[in-house]
């Protein structure tokens, strides 16, 4: 059946794409690899300032625990803001379990251990919020809402193992051991439903891989923006007015 004027005038106009420039291509891919160049370059300083601050290597524990345990694709913005957490929390753990050192008895450390868990679970749920929201905004009621139920899961796993450390481990050590109870907590613990494969790229890997892209995109584009200049030029010297010719004077027979 013949299509009817007014189906045709009813039916809804599909956009057409706009075709994208090589140039153009090259730019946003050159773009966004520049971007994840920064972030992982923000996921390695974060770990190495807290170290630097602290002078415990713990903190670079729990800032590859961090991002190892997240589960899903691991893109650069993930990794950035995952090691950025995780850095942060173990210098709260450092400074915080620096009391330990003074604390004599058995019952006197698990007495200091018990309120610790809530603290560290407050600082944590805070500062992860403020890297990934950029804003204090829902702060309060995402504290209303889970703050008591992720008490409830630390104490299944992560805060019975944290506080018997406390007891038999050193306190040089203890940034480590609960970079390990942080990593079983969000792995196995506290993760969600219904993510994707984890990507398994090491953090070297990740890093050459966005480093020679950028290098290739950049070398791409100079040569697609030199080209173009040249064909620009080109196009005008060809559509130029040229200048006439000047007239021969006519010769005479003799």
């Amino acid at each position: 059946m013949a299509e009817t004027l007014e189906q045709k005038v009813d039916a809804p106009k599909q956009e057409e794409k706009k075709p994208v420039s090589v140039l153009e291509s090259v730019i946003t891919e050159t773009f966004d690899a520049v971007k994840s160049g920064i972030n992982l370059g923000i996921a390695t300083a974060a770990p190495v300032a807290g170290y630097a601050l602290t002078g415990n290597a713990g903190v670079l524990a729990t800032s590859a625990a961090y991002v190892a345990a997240t589960k899903g694709k691991k893109s650069s913005k993930i990794i950035r803001n995952e090691s950025l957490s995780g850095s942060l929390f173990g210098t709260f753990v450092h400074y915080t379990l620096l009391p330990l050192n003074y604390i004599g008895g058995a019952i006197q450390k698990v007495a200091y251990m018990i309120p610790w868990v809530f603290g560290a679970n407050a600082f944590y749920m805070a500062e992860d919020h403020l890297i990934k929201e950029k804003s204090p905004k829902g702060l309060y009621k995402k504290f209303k809402e889970n703050y008591f139920k992720i008490i409830k899961k630390a104490f299944m796993l992560p805060a019975p193992l944290n506080i018997l450390s406390a007891l038999f481990i050193p306190q040089q050590y203890l940034v480590a051991a609960a970079a390990v109870t942080g990593y079983l907590f969000r792995r196995f613990v506290a993760g969600g439903k219904g993510e994707e494969q984890t990507d398994k790229t090491p953090y070297p890997v990740a890093a050459l891989n966005v480093s020679s892209k950028l290098a290739r995109n950049t070398t791409k584009g100079f040569s697609e923006a030199i080209y173009a200049i040249g064909s620009s030029i080109g196009d005008l010297y060809k559509t130029s007015p040229r200048p006439a010719a000047t007239s021969q004077p006519a010769t005479h027979a003799t």
